[in-house]
């Protein structure tokens, strides 16, 4: 449900969702578990080719729709966040909201691409990447990705695609909320639906290239819209009530039903079809995001898995350094003949995982929260 912070600092009480946190970890840990799997496979031994591997290697491999995730609940959360502003004070500051998102999304984006660029390449097992420093510092990787990323060698700036796009989306979003006088109610869902329609039409003229399907502003963003059209109904108080009538075992034959399809997307989003997964699997998302928010007998609330709700903090620089450790990680293996057999993978996926955690706490307390102290002066 929807809770308002228990500190208030500022003249705008700041909603806050439970589960949300728990669902951005989720997301993130399933785009390490897929990187695990895909990035750096040709250094592993023939286990990789054993049935029972490549049948876990099927289903590890929808974890890079995490960032799916992390774009519905983008637009979900900014979209309402938004609105809740205009409600509270009848304007949006477009000046303060834009200082707030590039004090949250620039320090540490920045440092992972001047990192890349800059200081990898001199430092051992570097490489020169191929990739060109202008798109990223323009927030244009997803159009570099679709460039040259088939031909990165490094691979982990290439996680800074997902970021640029909602950066994008956040710039033009808010300008758009701002600018644009959207007078009556239905302006909003008509918005969206147009964005989520349009974005279906442009992936019909483009399902053959797997590139832009997957990295293209224009073919992701159905999922920002979905994202955003649930932050309005929700905002406007349109769906709560219909959520808490959802018996327990609806939302049970519901998750069924939606593994299944997505495990079996591949098979079912097949040719010219491919124009429609994304929009789905948005859809599920969507209804997740809200369950986990207003279902009052759900199966289970994420939040309640141990360290879960807390990992979500970090969840940011968890997902933009862990390509970093897989790169050296995988280079250690490889260079110490460790990638024979299954449990020396097992163990490599496990050293991921603890090492890419630990440098996000470590840079949650120490690098990202001293800056984002400065957004109360921006509110």
């Amino acid at each position: 449900m929807l809770q308002m912070s228990k500190t208030v600092t500022t003249p705008i009480e700041r909603p806050f969702f439970n589960n949300l946190n728990g669902l951005r970890f989720v997301g993130a840990l399933t785009v390490l578990i897929f990187h695990c799997f895909t990035l750096q496979r040709e250094i592993w031994g023939n286990f990789f080719n054993g049935t029972i591997f490549h049948f876990v290697f099927s289903v590890a491999s929808k974890g890079h729709l995490g960032v799916n995730l992390f774009f519905v609940l983008s637009g979900f959360l900014i979209t309402y966040l938004l609105l809740h502003e205009y409600a509270r004070t009848g304007k949006i500051n477009i000046l303060n909201y834009l200082l707030r998102r590039f004090l949250r999304i620039w320090p540490l984006y920045f440092l992972v691409v001047l990192f890349g660029f800059f200081l990898f390449p001199k430092l051992p097992y570097g490489v020169v990447t191929i990739h060109e420093f202008w798109r990223f510092a323009l927030f244009l990787s997803n159009f570099d990705e679709i460039i040259h990323g088939i031909n990165d060698k490094i691979n982990f700036l290439s996680a800074t695609w997902s970021v640029s796009i909602e950066e994008q989306f956040y710039l033009v979003w808010g300008f758009l909320l701002g600018l644009i006088p959207f007078k009556k109610s239905f302006s909003f869902p008509v918005f969206f639906v147009v964005i989520i329609l349009g974005s279906i039409v442009f992936r019909s003229f483009y399902w053959f290239d797997s590139r832009i399907i997957y990295f293209h502003t224009f073919s992701v963003m159905s999922d920002l819209g979905i994202g955003g059209f649930i932050g309005f109904v929700a905002f406007k108080g349109k769906i709560q009530s219909s959520f808490e009538r959802v018996k327990k075992w609806q939302w049970i034959v519901f998750y069924v039903i939606s593994t299944l399809l997505i495990l079996g997307s591949n098979s079912i989003f097949e040719g010219s079809l491919i124009a429609f997964e994304r929009t789905v699997i948005g859809i599920i998302f969507a209804i997740v995001i809200l369950e986990q928010v207003y279902a009052k007998n759900s199966f289970y609330k994420i939040d309640k898995i141990p360290y879960f709700f807390s990992s979500g903090e970090l969840t940011y620089g968890f997902y933009m350094f862990h390509c970093i450790l897989i790169y050296y990680w995988s280079t250690f293996f490889k260079t110490h003949g460790f990638t024979d057999h299954l449990w020396q993978f097992l163990v490599y996926v496990v050293l991921v995982f603890f090492s890419t955690y630990v440098v996000a706490w470590i840079s949650l307390h120490y690098f990202e929260r001293p800056i984002l102290g400065l957004k109360k002066y921006f509110r």
